[in-house]
């Protein structure tokens, strides 16, 4: 059987989702990818050394450094200056992606901004799939012209993830500030129908619902309308806090600060947001060894979770970006991880010994 006709028989979101994800990971793989992957996997749970042998297997590439919401937990949203604005230059692009494209098994096209501000960005995931690399966007969808709808079917997006914080413009506006619920579900439904004119199953669309005071007695309503909206599936998320301080408060000082926006943790487990069972690992870092982030003018963060540039590692434009992944910096940071101490006291990932590693 096509496994495309398979797909379409699987009823469940969730087996969906993974189905997907295991069959393009198998149909883009390559000896050289898996070599890679073995060795980087290898090295990040065992040895752990400075200076790593190969090519992160996941990058996080941001398009631009704009959005046109305000969200007010979000640093772009509250318009932190600590990071410089602007997009990608296609030339830019397409040279990191040359240079890592043989490694890569997933790439995230955004992170602090809204990825469809980037003109180019339909070119890019195209350029993306071509190369035999996972596309994920994830976007608020309130700038989403006509005609948007036909490149990301033709683009062959892998995977769209969609903010949508409510049902109702009421709470869905409280955090979306500026954002229309009404553009949002008009373009969910616009590339849905798309999707079934071209016969395609381009882009898997997951509708993410992070859960806050204003919003979390819609979660069973969300959950049943999914489907009717024209998304493959719903995952529910914790609020994160104010992201630009997320690794500069501990846990206490977070749930003191934004109690406000943060749901009653009794009724966390209703939410179904994470395996109680799971066995407890003591917490670590395994994006110095497996992933990174190149930002829109090719500074490199060692992960996504801090906002100010001042931190960054090196620019991946200014120098190949495998110069950047084993530069001072890099090694600083693996070495601070794996024994408690570094000389570099400017290290961002202090922030993470001392607060604890996030989820």
């Amino acid at each position: 059987m096509n496994p495309f006709a398979l797909f379409r028989l699987v009823k469940r979101s969730g087996y969906k989702f993974i189905f997907w994800e295991i069959y393009w990971t198998i149909r883009f793989i390559s000896p050289k990818k898996l070599i890679n992957f073995i060795r980087i996997f290898y090295q990040d749970k065992y040895t752990k050394p400075q200076h790593v042998t190969g090519f992160p297997v996941k990058l996080t590439i941001d398009l631009t450094g704009n959005c046109l919401l305000h969200c007010p937990l979000c640093p772009t949203g509250q318009g932190d200056k600590s990071r410089s604005r602007g997009e990608m230059a296609p030339e830019n692009f397409y040279r990191l992606i040359d240079e890592i494209s043989g490694y890569l098994f997933e790439v995230d096209l955004f992170n602090w901004g809204e990825p469809f501000l980037n003109k180019n960005v339909f070119n890019f995931v195209r350029y993306g799939h071509r190369k035999n690399i996972k596309t994920r966007i994830s976007s608020n969808l309130n700038f989403f012209p006509e005609g948007y709808e036909q490149e990301i079917v033709k683009s062959k997006l892998h995977h769209l993830v969609v903010s949508l914080d409510g049902i109702t413009q009421e709470s869905y506006g409280q955090y979306r500030v500026g954002g229309s619920i009404e553009l949002v579900k008009s373009a969910v439904r616009r590339i849905r129908a798309e999707k079934i004119k071209k016969r395609s199953l381009f882009p898997f669309i997951t509708w993410q619902f992070i859960i806050m005071r204003q919003n979390e007695q819609e979660v069973e309503e969300a959950r049943r309308l999914a489907n009717p909206w024209g998304f493959d599936r719903i995952v529910f998320q914790k609020a994160r806090t104010d992201m630009g301080l997320d690794l500069f408060e501990t846990d206490r000082e977070k749930t003191e600060k934004y109690s406000g926006w943060i749901p009653k943790e009794s009724s966390e487990t209703n939410y179904n947001l994470k395996d109680k069972s799971r066995k407890w690992r003591p917490p670590t870092c395994h994006f110095l060894w497996n992933q990174s982030v190149v930002n829109w003018n090719g500074s490199v963060s060692p992960c996504c979770l801090y906002y100010d540039e001042k931190y960054d590692f090196g620019n991946a434009f200014q120098n190949d970006f495998m110069k950047v992944w084993n530069n001072k910096k890099y090694a600083e940071a693996r070495r601070l991880v794996k024994e408690g101490n570094s000389s570099d006291k400017e290290l961002i990932c202090w922030n993470c010994l001392k607060n604890g590693f996030p989820e």
